[in-house]
């Protein structure tokens, strides 16, 4: 009597770049007495955690049975600039004191290679949040894309010169 074939977990390590923008993978798989080459797809926006099922890719059924499914579970390795929370990508910047109280603009990286300017608003405090609306992950079952953020941290210089020190206290007595 036909049997189906055994189902096989497969555990697959993937970028933050590959689970964002998709990409195609090779698995080499060790199947009896050969070894079998399958070709995967990422589709763009998948997360840690998530099971991809590739139908009649598992062991062999036996009598004629049909072939048991490969499981492929996705984690994401850990990216030394960007973080992914859901749908939003975060990276941190660092800005000084000055560009903090008075305004600026600053180059950002993106995931995709690219850099975009931002605006820094005046008075911005330590660990606000900068939304850049559409620059990050796409929805894995379609919709809008999640937001980039990227989070300031404000520099408090360790030294002063004499000359910046003074100008500090300045401000101090000006109730700054």
């Amino acid at each position: 009597m036909p049997q189906k074939g055994h189902d096989i977990e497969y555990n697959l390590s993937i970028t933050l770049e590959e689970s964002v923008f998709g990409a195609e993978k090779k698995l080499a798989l060790q199947k009896e007495d050969h070894i079998e080459e399958i070709n995967i797809k990422i589709p763009p926006g998948i997360n840690s955690g998530k099971k991809l099922r590739l139908t009649g890719k598992g062991s062999p059924g036996y009598s004629h049975g049909a072939s048991g499914d490969l499981y492929l579970n996705i984690s994401i390795q850990s990216h030394p600039i960007f973080a992914r929370d859901g749908n939003d990508i975060y990276v941190e910047k660092s800005v000084n004191f000055s560009q903090a109280a008075l305004g600026s603009s600053m180059d950002v990286p993106t995931l995709d290679g690219t850099t975009r300017r931002i605006k820094i608003p005046a008075g911005t405090q330590n660990s606000t949040k900068i939304r850049m609306k559409g620059f990050g992950v796409p929805n894995l079952k379609g919709g809008n894309k999640g937001d980039q953020y990227v989070k300031i941290s404000i520099n408090v210089p360790r030294k002063l010169t004499d000359g910046q020190a003074q100008l500090i206290k300045q401000l101090g007595e000006e109730g700054l």
